[in-house]
């Protein structure tokens, strides 16, 4: 050991004073990483409780309404990647690849069917206890299905209301895994189902209860402008919002408008979305009907480019008309970009036709 005493007094006491700057350097950086933690988890549980709709029991809550069927995802790839901040989507686990791309940092999965909101619990579960992506695809298997419901016994409240989703939701999903092994492999790009860096993102969302499951219809006047408000209540910004094919169905009603123009945004969220109507206009993707006899085209829009027109008084403005007026259409590979804002107009009203019609889930 050295033997400081031989030192002379001028060497030893800027030696103490740096040492002491460094402990207590060190002991800052750890209340820092401390208070950062204790931020993170009051702002989970602030984004958690945003308020929801109640649900009423619909015609689309049964099995196959738990799976996408929009088979060319990957489209979106150069788009939505490394986005980052919250991610809010319509359906089920189709949400987690494309937030797995987006680095999206927490994850609202919304839903109007009470079946995919349980499914969504069940997938969130499933995610915490797979420490790799082959036991979150074997939970859903039929191989792991003892396990699976073993799980769901120990760790969900109301077991018996999530065995039941979880026997009329798996016979789909695990078609639906098949189907996104083959199309990862056929068309080239990895997924969290088929990467371990991405499902090893996504699971730790899961695992700091990042992912939060609510009971919401695009059309409702509670759950997405709630998750605007509270997004705004700890200062985060959306990075994307993804309807699938939900607009095909209404026309855009205020409620709708309000909630898509009080959404916290930055120069690069996005709102994605797909369309299977006038193919004509908007050919589907190749490959797009793989899974379905129906096919998509995709297509992606600056949000702050759609809150333009959702304020720009266009009366009876949907998702097509958008597309049509605002967009560069890539028929060859079934993509829309919408980077046209909207003509100016006189308002006469900002109200939209009302519709009680609820989109189904896709």
């Amino acid at each position: 050991m050295f033997n400081f005493s031989k030192l002379p007094i001028f060497v030893i006491l800027p030696f103490l004073f740096f040492a002491s700057s460094f402990c207590s350097g060190s002991e800052k950086i750890k209340e820092n990483r401390s208070l950062s933690e204790q931020d993170l988890v009051s702002k989970i549980s602030i984004l958690k409780e945003t308020p929801q709709e109640i649900l009423v029991p619909t015609k689309w809550d049964v099995g196959d309404t738990t799976v996408s069927n929009e088979d060319r995802l990957d489209l979106l790839i150069p788009h939505v990647q490394n986005v980052g901040n919250a991610y809010v989507g319509v359906g089920s686990e189709q949400n987690l690849t494309i937030a797995a791309w987006a680095k999206s940092d927490f994850i609202y999965l919304m839903d109007f069917t009470q079946i995919v909101v349980h499914a969504n619990e069940i997938t969130i579960l499933f995610l915490k206890k797979g420490e790799k992506k082959e036991d979150f695809i074997r939970f859903w298997g039929k191989e792991g299905e003892k396990d699976a419901l073993e799980l769901i016994e120990t760790s969900l409240a109301n077991p018996e209301v999530y065995k039941k989703v979880y026997k009329q939701a798996s016979p789909f999903i695990r078609k639906r895994h098949r189907t996104n092994l083959m199309l990862s492999k056929k068309y080239n790009y990895q997924m969290f189902q088929t990467d371990d860096e991405q499902y090893s993102y996504i699971r730790k969302l899961a695992l700091e209860n990042r992912i939060f499951p609510v009971k919401g219809n695009l059309l409702g006047n509670t759950t997405l402008i709630g998750i605007g408000n509270t997004l705004k209540k700890v200062g985060h910004k959306l990075g994307i919002i993804y309807f699938s094919n939900a607009e095909e169905y209404f026309a855009y009603p205020q409620e709708f408008k309000n909630s898509l123009i009080n959404l916290p945004v930055e120069n690069n969220s996005l709102v994605v979305r797909t369309i299977s109507v006038r193919k004509d206009l908007f050919p589907w993707s190749p490959g797009s009907e793989i899974s379905t006899d129906r096919g998509f085209h995709y297509c992606v829009q600056k949000v702050t480019n759609f809150q333009k027109w959702l304020s720009s008084g266009k009366p009876g403005l949907r998702s097509l008309q958008v597309m049509v007026e605002g967009g560069t259409v890539d028929k060859k590979n079934g993509i829309t970009i919408v980077d046209k804002e909207p003509a100016v107009t006189t308002p006469t009203s900002t109200s939209a036709p009302q519709t009680n019609a609820s989109p189904p889930p896709q």
